[in-house]
């Protein structure tokens, strides 16, 4: 009996040696497979917009059309209506319909300014230039949007 358990005593470290060798590789396929998962993710382009969260008038969304043309959702955050007059993204300006926005409410407005899809991400400084019923008028609000596209 004495004789069975000095050899599983002399094979202790062999089995330490084998637990961290197995542990090892598993903890170098999870870095690989994590890698190849970042990589994959980081190339993506996140559309997003700035510089709007305290200004009357604020950047809900925007898009490209089917036609090729940017579409924004603006919203009111301002205690009147506001009617946006202008939209212009790099400085060109996107023929609008001038259209109110009541308080609270959001509204689509289509430009004039053509855009394809690319690989990568682009910022683009972006103005809307609005008046506030009962208010001050000929307000500009400057930020930047970010998307994979291309302005034409």
């Amino acid at each position: 009996m004495t004789q069975n358990f000095d050899v599983f005593a002399k094979r202790k470290g062999q089995s330490a040696i084998e637990y961290l060798m197995t542990y090892g590789w598993m903890l170098l396929v999870v870095a690989i497979v994590g890698g190849a998962i970042f990589a994959t993710v980081q190339g993506q382009c996140t559309t997003s917009t700035s510089g709007f969260s305290t200004s009357d008038v604020r950047v809900a969304d925007f898009a490209t059309t089917s036609s090729g043309e940017l579409a924004f959702e603006l919203r009111n955050a301002a205690a009147n209506p506001v009617n946006v007059t202008d939209i212009s993204v790099e400085g060109n300006s996107g023929a609008i319909t001038e259209a109110v926005i009541p308080v609270g409410s959001s509204s689509t407005f289509s430009t004039s300014i053509g855009a394809t899809s690319v690989d990568g991400c682009n910022d683009f400084d972006l103005s809307i230039s609005y008046d506030v019923e009962d208010g001050i008028g000929d307000q500009v609000v400057n930020g930047t949007m970010t998307d994979s596209i291309s302005l034409n």
